[in-house]
């Protein structure tokens, strides 16, 4: 049976996917949600940790199936780190699909506008100071493995985002800045950052692509 890896976003805990596990596990999944530690560490650190703590080669030589995974925001950043750097230790065969949901793969302005802020540093952590446009500017590695993007579109509540972010966004991140070059798909959704994984069609894509490697086009 395959398995659904899940990572929140930064400052949150397993909990916030909850909805999102309960519908993946109605579709036959296995799920293992974690709750990583993401204001304590830098993104490297973090993706030492999940292989470390919970993703190791037992972890995969133990495996039935394939081993998919699904990150919100900072969730799919670790994802992708994780992948990137214990590559030769994945087996190729068993690594399944891979959907992020506003991930801000090139940073986010509003990190830009308030991460030099004791409140932003204390909150976010070292992670934190990596969201940056700046620090995200480095081209992402081009993916071994297939990904789709979810991107929203709807940025209340957060006002400040309307002075800050080019273009169309979630609130905290911009739609250019969930894509990267060799995605398998993106979609754009209505959706605000903080819930889009709450959003019944969005948790209909990601099953979407798990299953067939592409989203729903009406």
């Amino acid at each position: 049976m395959d398995k659904v890896v899940l990572l929140h976003g930064i400052g949150r805990t397993s909990r916030s996917l909850d909805k999102l596990e309960g519908v993946l596990q109605d579709e036959g999944y296995q799920t293992l949600s974690i709750t990583y530690p993401s204001r304590r560490y830098t993104l490297e650190q973090l993706a030492e940790w999940l292989r470390d703590i919970v993703l190791d080669a037992d972890f995969w030589n133990e495996a039935d199936g394939r081993i998919h995974f699904v990150g919100h925001s900072m969730g799919g950043l670790l994802t992708r780190y994780y992948l990137d750097r214990y590559r030769p230790e994945i087996p190729r065969h068993k690594l399944g699909r891979v959907v992020m949901m506003g991930t801000p793969h090139h940073g986010s302005e509003v990190a830009d506008s308030w991460h030099k802020t004791a409140p932003y540093k204390w909150f976010y952590g070292p992670a934190g100071q990596q969201l940056t446009t700046a620090a995200m500017g480095q081209v992402a590695k081009r993916p071994y493995y297939e990904v789709g993007m979810i991107a929203g579109t709807f940025h209340w509540p957060y006002v400040d985002s309307w002075f800050v972010i080019p273009g169309e966004s979630d609130g905290r991140v911009s739609v250019e800045s969930t894509k990267i070059e060799g995605m398998k798909d993106h979609i754009t959704v209505p959706a605000t950052h903080t819930f889009i994984m709450d959003r019944p069609d969005v948790q209909r894509q990601v099953i979407a692509f798990l299953k067939n490697g592409s989203f729903i086009r009406k």
